[in-house]
């Protein structure tokens, strides 16, 4: 199994927890997301690999830079998005690191506000994130990342729109699927958002 290479910081709170070794998924996910190119993973079971999603991220943004966000992780609901945000206070408390959530529920000039006034990753749904595009309520202008969450759910009737157009608003950087399952939609949305781009089974 290739070696984890995580910072000494997250590798300890990952310890403390007894979440060490990582499965050889999680470990390529880590690998595949510190490559910077374009991928879409399958993995029958995308809630153990979240961990992974959240530590690396961590590890590759390091400390919080100017007020923009770089990485934006796109859910399908707000139980995923505070699960991802529950990993990130856990795994990179030893960082300043900025991270908002941004879902149906809460008000959306409350969460304008708190992703205008600085923000590091943004975990959101489809619907509300397009909707803070359409009132200036998030600037895409220094994505690194974007990661697309249980994309098959993404991609469906309903919230593919919200996805696709959100996709044509960012910028062309690293762009990484993750789904359970090999479906069309996932793969015509590759071809036109991630291409060139390499598609694999965890």
């Amino acid at each position: 199994m290739p070696k984890l290479k995580l910072d000494p910081a997250i590798l300890e709170h990952l310890q403390e927890h007894d979440l060490l070794p990582f499965s050889e998924a999680c470990t390529k996910v880590s690998s595949r997301l510190k490559s910077g190119q374009n991928h879409w993973i399958q993995f029958e079971e995308i809630e153990k690999i979240r961990i992974s999603i959240a530590t690396t991220v961590i590890h590759l943004l390091k400390r919080s830079y100017e007020d923009v966000a770089r990485t934006l992780i796109l859910v399908k609901d707000a139980d995923v998005a505070n699960e991802y945000l529950e990993l990130f206070n856990k795994f990179g408390s030893h960082t300043d690191l900025r991270v908002w959530t941004a879902y149906e529920g809460p008000k959306i000039l409350r969460q304008k506000e708190d992703i205008y006034f600085g923000a590091d990753v943004v975990i959101a749904t489809p619907k509300r994130l397009h909707k803070l595009l359409n009132i200036e309520g998030f600037n895409s202008a220094g994505l690194l990342h974007l990661l697309l969450d249980e994309a098959d759910q993404l991609l469906k009737v309903g919230v593919n729109s919200f996805t696709h157009r959100i996709s044509d608003s960012v910028p062309e950087k690293q762009r990484i699927c993750f789904s359970t399952c090999n479906a069309k939609g996932v793969r015509n949305y590759m071809d036109k958002f991630a291409f060139p781009f390499y598609s694999e089974i965890v």
